[in-house]
């Protein structure tokens, strides 16, 4: 377990107090939380207890839980059309299946946009940890869900599914179709 960073939480507090145009004192009659206290808390010098914290957020107006949320800018991935990874995810009827990765980095889902060429299909059935969600952008895909009936999706459906059950999908169709995936199961690409 991480320890707590205390000058992280206290130049937090301080950013909400100054954003608010509260000094200390100011602060301190709001909160009932003695001056010294807050200042120590905002230059990280003590480990506050739970309660003066409490009382400190109510007055700022934010929760508690405000305070151990990690930094997440290195948790947000952005990725351009022209940064995409595309690679050949199976080739059917002698046509190659394209994949685009539209996420990157170690996530709890991965995102993909897959080209299906027609008259072709994914292969057997794919069983893996996790679940997905399909939303069809373009063209009509059937979805094979083991010991279901078959789904017939068009234009702008989705569906979602626990990846336990064994799951494929064929373009019966003479056009192409793109849908968008996303998956919780871990992704690792084909080496």
């Amino acid at each position: 377990m991480d320890d707590i960073d205390l000058l992280a939480i206290g130049n937090f507090i301080k950013q909400k107090r100054l954003e608010q145009g509260l000094s200390i004192r100011e602060l301190s009659a709001k909160s009932n939380v003695a001056a010294g206290t807050i200042s120590q808390i905002e230059t990280g010098k003590t480990s506050p207890n739970l309660m003066s914290l409490n009382a400190i957020c109510n007055a700022l107006r934010f929760p508690v839980s405000a305070l151990f949320i990690e930094n997440s800018s290195d948790k947000i991935k952005l990725v351009r059309k022209n940064e995409r990874m595309t690679f050949v995810r199976n080739v059917s009827n002698g046509k190659e299946l394209l994949e685009s990765n539209i996420t990157k980095g170690e996530n709890e889902m991965w995102g993909s946009i897959v080209q299906v060429p027609p008259k072709s299909d994914s292969g057997p059935y794919y069983y893996h940890d996790g679940e997905e969600f399909v939303f069809i952008l373009k063209g009509t895909l059937t979805f094979d869900l083991e010991n279901n009936p078959a789904y017939i999706l068009d234009e702008h459906d989705t569906l979602y599914y626990p990846n336990s059950i064994g799951h494929r999908w064929m373009n019966e169709s003479d056009d192409e179709v793109q849908m968008l995936i996303v998956s919780t199961s871990q992704y690792k690409l084909k080496e």
